[in-house]
């Protein structure tokens, strides 16, 4: 299971912090104190214009007149500046616990929790053609690898948001109580001339909270940042992150809406996967969570259909750090419908076939699920022989061991891969450069020189996949055998090797 310190320590902060509400019970002892300081400078005021003394005992009443208000006004600016400080307090300890319940207490939406149960995931690695020297574009792995690798990237990201929050309330909260450890330790200016003055409020109050309590009231708005420098007003930093658009997710993100016409008619960008048994393909996908740590996977967006403009479809994580982001909404709706489960239910039947013993594994039969953990070489962590049969407390139990990157940025939307060490399914294999992970070096640089790949090479045999709808890639008169066979099982006939005019690619 992941371990969440410090999230943890902020959400017993945020449960905490109602206790300061308490604190609105004395807000009424603010206003006596300007209501009499008012007073005493009124009284002041009327004495000075009315004492009644001329000549010079009358100089000398009113010289004294001055002396004591600006006394009474200079203890009024001292008081006011303290007040700040404690109402700015105030409003970073509301603040930092409203951004603290952003953060979502679960690390992933419904959607991608089906995802673990899925036989492959397609992750694209590259836009267009593909690698550098490869014709490959995208990337197979388990659905439990996708699983575990994002609920550890999420985490990673949680915990940064989390720490982020903390350390900019302990700023916060620090400066404020040194600045007016200062301020009390200088005292009041009750001067003749500097004392009459007028109060400044601090830079970081608001305006309408300098003049609530000038007038005697303490105002906290959660919609002015103040010290804290966030607030409602822009979701804290998250109102320009939550749209597909907001550069966070190079690929966007499918929001719902009816599909994009204009992406529609683009030419279509076919999924190039690594050749056959070679981990990464789709007969060997990967199953080790620790070889995608490489990649931003919370900013992904996989299983989709590429075209030219753009990519319909697919499926890119809820963020862990905003939990108002519409990817939440979208992804705990969608999982319930027919046409994800159609579109994920078929991945994994096409995926039991070719995968064999990990696809039976992943159609529900834990015996098998066992074996197919144990013919799986280099899952690493994960590869123990209950894991199949334990389901997620098996995965999470080798989650905790996983070497994931950091988040940091705006909106955490820049990933960081772990820096020590490679990938452990790169493990003494080179990595060539523009690639996106880690993994994607090492199956390309090093698989050239492993037993299989001879293999291969020796028997020069490619298998022929329909749906890499390459052009040119069809033989001569080759007749898609699914439009000819049709009939009962009474008379129902082998397909007939004559080209009969259909297209193969629309299947």
């Amino acid at each position: 299971m992941v371990s969440s310190p410090m999230y943890s320590r902020l959400m017993q902060f945020a449960e905490s912090a109602p206790e300061n509400e308490k604190l609105y019970g004395w807000d009424d002892e603010h206003s006596t104190v300007v209501k009499a300081i008012r007073k005493a400078q009124e009284k002041i005021e009327h004495f000075k214009a009315h004492q009644g003394f001329t000549g010079q005992a009358g100089d000398a009443m009113s010289a004294e007149a001055v002396r004591a208000f600006n006394r009474f006004n200079g203890q009024a600016n001292f008081y006011l500046t303290g007040m700040s400080y404690y109402v700015e307090a105030r409003r970073a300890i509301m603040l930092a616990s409203e951004e603290a319940r952003q953060l979502s207490p679960t690390l992933l939406d419904p959607m991608t929790e089906a995802m673990r149960d899925v036989a492959t995931v397609t992750i694209p690695v590259a836009s267009n053609f593909g690698l550098p020297g490869q014709l490959v574009n995208s990337l197979a792995v388990t659905g439990a690898a996708y699983f575990d690798a994002v609920e550890a990237q999420a985490n990673a990201q949680r915990e940064a948001k989390s720490t982020e929050i903390i350390e900019r309330l302990e700023s916060t909260m620090n400066n404020l109580s040194s600045r007016l450890t200062a301020h009390t330790q200088t005292g009041a200016d009750t001067g003749t001339e500097t004392g009459g003055s007028g109060w400044e409020p601090i830079p970081e109050i608001p305006k309408s909270s300098a003049d609530a309590l000038k007038n005697g009231h303490i105002s906290i708005s959660p919609y002015e940042g103040g010290a804290y420098g966030r607030s409602r007003s822009d979701a804290y930093g998250n109102a320009d992150l939550r749209g597909a658009d907001s550069g966070l997710y190079p690929g966007g993100y499918d929001n719902g809406e009816g599909v994009n016409q204009r992406v529609m008619q683009s030419p279509r960008l076919p999924s190039r996967y690594f050749p056959e048994g070679e981990a990464g393909s789709r007969t060997n996908p990967i199953t080790d969570p620790q070889d995608l740590m490489d990649m931003d996977l919370l900013h992904t967006r996989v299983n989709g259909d590429r075209h030219a403009n753009g990519v319909i479809g697919g499926h890119t994580p809820a963020p862990p750090i905003d939990r108002d982001h519409p990817l939440w909404g979208l992804n705990a709706s969608r999982a319930a419908e027919s046409q994800t489960a159609g579109r994920l239910g078929g991945i994994g039947v096409m995926g039991a076939g070719a995968l064999g013993l990990r696809g039976a594994a992943r159609m529900g039969s834990a015996s098998m699920g066992a074996m197919g953990r144990l013919g799986g070489g280099g899952t690493g962590s994960l590869g123990t022989a209950g894991a199949g049969a334990l389901g997620r407390g098996g995965a999470t139990a080798g989650a905790s061991t996983l070497r994931t990157g950091s988040y940091s940025g705006t909106g955490m939307g820049t990933y960081t891969p772990p820096g020590s060490g490679k990938s452990a399914g790169g493990a003494g294999q080179g990595t060539s450069a523009g690639q996106r992970g880690g993994f994607m070096g090492a199956s390309g640089a090093g698989a050239g020189g492993s037993k299989d790949e001879k293999k291969r090479q020796r028997r020069k045999y490619e298998a022929f996949r329909v749906e890499d709808e390459d052009d040119d890639a069809l033989p001569r008169g080759y007749v898609n055998p699914q439009s000819q066979t049709y009939g009962t099982d009474k008379d129902i006939t082998p397909a007939r090797r004559r080209d009969d005019g259909w297209d193969p690619n629309q299947w």
